[in-house]
């Protein structure tokens, strides 16, 4: 079995890809797969997003408009994970196929809609969205992120159950190179996927510079 925590900055147009990829994973693997999105939230990630969205790096107003708005999704999605994991994927996707994808801005109008769209209870959802205890499974997601090493988004935790456990820090998750190297065993022994993928794409640079 493998069980992929996925590390996100839920306004990160790669994390989004990323997402996707994690949700085809178990399409290609002959083993049960559970993923987790952990929304990612730092310094780090809030310079990411300006930089990604081009904004003025250099206006506080900006700064904390994005920094509010990054948090205030991550508050959304825990409220509505609280109705089900599953729900609270794909609350998590709809809005960010709304916000990186639609360009829609970001509102409680917006808010509504997509949960409404995503099968929760709204009355419920919008009284915990607003809630001691979603800021209380944000901090503790937070404090999983800190304990695994994670430091910034696109990272996957891999566990692999198979006899012995084993476990696999992903910085830039790669979706085929994670399904080649289970198909290829590599996550059975010493090779630790992460060698796996600098070795693959170091190999593919090579052949690229020999063409």
């Amino acid at each position: 079995m493998l069980e992929i925590h996925l590390f996100v900055n839920p306004l990160g147009r790669r994390c989004f890809r990323c997402e996707h990829d994690v949700l085809k994973v178990d399409q290609q693997l002959n083993t049960k797969v559970n993923y987790r999105f952990i929304p990612f939230f730092n310094m780090a990630t809030i310079q990411q997003t300006i930089e990604l969205y081009h904004l003025d790096q250099h206006s506080l107003a900006v700064r904390q408009s994005v920094s509010n708005t990054i948090y205030r999704v991550i508050l959304d999605y825990m409220a509505a994970s609280f109705q089900g994991r599953k729900r609270g994927r794909q609350f998590l996707l709809m809005m960010q196929n709304a916000l990186i994808k639609d360009n829609n801005n970001y509102n409680d109008k917006l808010v509504e809609k997509i949960a409404l769209a995503s099968g929760l209870d709204l009355e419920m959802f919008l009284e915990d969205r607003h809630s001691s205890l979603a800021k209380k499974a944000f901090q503790k997601e937070q404090q999983i992120a800190k304990s695994l090493g994670v430091k910034k988004p696109a990272t996957a935790v891999v566990f692999y159950y198979k006899k012995t456990k084993y476990c696999f820090l992903l910085n830039d998750f790669d979706y085929e190179s994670l399904v080649t190297a289970y198909q290829n065993k590599q996550l059975e022994n010493e090779f630790s996927v992460a060698n796996f993928i600098k070795n693959r794409r170091l190999h593919s640079q090579t052949k690229l510079v020999q063409k």
